[in-house]
């Protein structure tokens, strides 16, 4: 495998992300995937050397296509470590994880207490469904809106970071699972 640095793999680790490599008599191809319970993960990105040298990255960032269609993301990189992180930059999975989460059929929620206006904005979302307004601030997610806002880029603003805190607009909210109700 192509030597990664410790803090690309610690961001690849918090993003629920791991990398695969295939070799060919060309190229030497690694792709950047998630865990979604299939040999070899769900691709998300993936990266190739030019004959020159340099790398291009390539990131599934249309959301809602389930096939793996990409675009490019990132051309002449230096080195694979710069071309991955292009991937991490661009790639959104979020449906992936939501999907996976709904097959799951957990029924655990989450509550945060944000600023106003932020609550007001979660509540408006198109996507993902499962947050609800309860007032003063405070917004429950269902678990699979959890998991979309864990595969949103961080260059969106809008995104669940490993340490369960929702990040938005450079602030930071704590997200607290709720127990589970008892029937």
């Amino acid at each position: 495998m192509t030597v990664i640095d410790r803090s690309l793999t610690g961001q690849l680790k918090r993003r629920g992300l791991f990398l695969t490599q295939e070799r060919s008599d060309v190229a030497e191809i690694v792709y950047v995937c998630v865990d979604d319970g299939l040999p070899g993960g769900f691709p998300v990105g993936y990266v190739i050397p030019s004959r020159a040298g340099a790398w291009s990255a390539y990131a599934r960032v249309r959301p809602g296509v389930r096939v793996f269609a990409t675009d490019e993301v990132g051309t002449g990189l230096p080195d694979v470590v710069e071309a991955v992180r292009a991937v991490l930059d661009h790639a959104r999975y979020g449906d992936v994880l939501f999907a996976l989460e709904q097959e799951t059929d957990r029924d655990g929620t989450y509550t945060a207490q944000v600023r106003r206006e932020h609550a007001a904005w979660f509540a408006a979302l198109d996507a993902p469904e499962g947050i609800t307004q309860l007032g003063d601030g405070r917004i429950r997610l269902t678990a699979p809106a959890v998991a979309y806002l864990r595969g949103l880029p961080a260059r969106l603003g809008c995104h669940v970071d490993g340490d369960d805190r929702i990040r938005l607009a450079g602030e930071s909210y704590v997200l607290t699972r709720e127990p589970r109700r008892v029937r």
